[in-house]
């Protein structure tokens, strides 16, 4: 079934498992529906720090297999991302070949003719992705399903970006994973194959399989595997370099958290996540924030179960809680500061909530990030110091 984590977290309450920064470069208080990925243990964390492995030679193979009608902005994701890490470094690091299934050149979505440089079956890369259209009917490809159980019982490493994913599913190789699929067919998908777990999120590694929903998300699947397999200080500077100053994580969501303009009650809602930003540093006052959208605050309860699945309150928390990640990772404002300027009244409840929701806490965050001189820091648009 396909299920929104966000909404499986809620249920529980907050804190219950971890969540992902706010989405791209939205305002934060557009970005926090929960965008959730599974619990942070030590075997999830190990798995995405070892999907990417060196060969003798020092260097990370890759081939890109190329299917028709691929979208050619995934392409260039991962080639970019492959490229700038060589030239940061000033020596390779990733070799990759693009690849189609007879040699040719493979037409991508759009119209453009991409030449490779082999056979799939020429060479056995230890990385194997694989695009596709998005468009693609169940069993278009069946003959690939063998070839790719067989790739991955010889110990390569397989990630589906975007309509590739329905490769993966069909040759068995998603049984029991949570799995990342593109919104717009995750659900006929679904329908098809009962066995696999779609969640709405950018992208999952699972060991040595890896899925991504596809175009835009691939760059941040991209970066994410240089964060894993370099450090993250180096994959923000990757992302610098391409112009991507918001690097995305697994577990948000695909779709926009407020989808349910001219529905009833939507107008409210958006006037409460309006105030919400307003009062950010102001702690949980949900008498004022009802009042400021001119419904009650048994009404405001209603409305957010209904479209968000979640309580205002809930909803608050997560929103200054990322609030107070994107500081801890783009200012140098202290955390004592940052605790203060996200309406926190005390040091531990602020280290506490922080700690439930991503699994770390906001010292240990700070350090998973370069410093930033005080010159350098770019405050939130809204007032932090308001009363």
């Amino acid at each position: 079934m396909f299920t929104d984590p966000a909404t499986a977290c809620s249920r529980d309450g907050v804190g219950e498992t971890p969540n992902s920064a706010a989405r791209g470069r939205r305002r934060f208080g557009d970005a926090c529906q929960a965008n959730a990925p599974r619990a942070v243990t030590s075997s999830t964390r190990q798995a995405a720090q070892s999907f990417l492995r060196p060969g003798p030679d020092g260097l990370i193979h890759c081939q890109i297999l190329l299917l028709p009608g691929f979208e050619l902005n995934e392409l260039t994701a991962l080639v970019d991302t492959f490229a700038t890490v060589n030239r940061l470094l000033r020596g390779d690091r990733f070799a990759w070949r693009l690849a189609s299934l007879d040699g040719k050149p493979v037409m991508a979505a759009g119209g453009p003719s991409i030449a490779v440089a082999e056979t799939a079956t020429a060479a056995e890369a230890a990385h194997q992705f694989i695009l596709s259209a998005y468009d693609m009917a169940s069993g278009t490809h069946a003959a690939i399903g063998p070839w790719l159980c067989r790739r991955y019982a010889m110990g390569a490493r397989i990630a589906a970006i975007g309509g590739a994913g329905r490769l993966l599913a069909e040759a068995g190789l998603l049984g029991g994973r949570v799995c990342a699929i593109h919104w717009t067919f995750a659900a006929a998908m679904q329908e098809g194959l009962q066995e696999i777990s779609i969640e709405d999120r950018l992208f999952a590694i699972d060991d040595r399989i890896a899925t991504c929903a596809g175009r835009e998300a691939t760059l941040d699947f991209a970066l994410k595997l240089v964060a894993d397999s370099i450090d993250e200080r180096f994959a923000r500077l990757v992302a610098d370099s391409l112009n991507h100053a918001r690097p995305r994580e697994a577990g948000e969501r695909q779709l926009s958290e407020l989808d349910f303009a001219g529905q009833r009650g939507a107008t409210a809602i958006v006037h409460t996540v309006a105030a919400m930003r307003r009062r950010m540093n102001e702690g949980e006052d949900l008498a004022g924030i009802a009042a400021q959208s001119g419904v009650s605050q048994r009404q405001l309860q209603r409305l957010f179960r209904r479209h968000l699945g979640m309580t205002p309150t809930q909803y608050f928390l997560k929103a200054r809680l990322q609030r107070a990640r994107h500081l801890l990772q783009f200012s140098v404002l202290s955390v004592t500061e940052i605790a203060i300027a996200t309406g926190f009244a005390s040091i531990s409840h602020f280290t506490r909530r922080y700690t439930e929701l991503y699994g770390r806490t906001p010292t240990a965050e700070r350090g998973r990030t370069p410093r930033r001189s005080r010159a350098a820091t770019v405050l939130p648009a809204f007032n932090l110091a308001a009363a």
